[in-house]
């Protein structure tokens, strides 16, 4: 994740924020490493999720991988009755298209993480019903 969050890409976790929310990660890995992960939060009152942290070692990306993270991602979604998923990105427009995701208003996300945007980063909400 680290180059992910160098570049500007990713936002930064500590640690800590990342074993408090383990359980939300998915990762896929190639001889005992982890080339990509991404996690998926459960607002359970709202049954909507959300993708975060979603990261390819440079080095795996063009094979796919990022589709099969997504397609567990979405796997999990509906294992757990969501009825609608979304990110907050700045980049990837088309890697979400290719998901049926679409343009989403801040509307649409459950209240608490309308709170929560954060308006300097100004990323661009995509959202996909389940």
């Amino acid at each position: 994740m680290q180059p992910f969050v160098e570049e500007g890409r990713l936002l930064q976790r500590s640690i800590k924020t990342i074993s408090n929310s383990i359980d939300d990660f998915i990762t896929i890995e190639n001889n005992n490493k982890i080339i990509a992960c991404a996690g998926l939060k459960i607002y359970k009152n709202e049954k909507v999720g959300e993708i975060y942290a979603l990261v390819v070692s440079k080095n795996f990306h063009n094979t796919d991988t990022s589709s099969k993270l997504m397609e567990l991602l979405i796997k999990k979604a509906y294992s757990k009755n969501l009825i609608s998923i979304f990110a907050l990105s700045k980049y990837g427009a088309r890697f979400f298209f290719r998901f049926n995701f679409f343009e989403a208003n801040l509307s649409s996300l459950p209240e608490s993480r309308q709170k929560s945007y954060d308006y300097d980063r100004n990323s661009t909400i995509f959202l996909r019903n389940l």
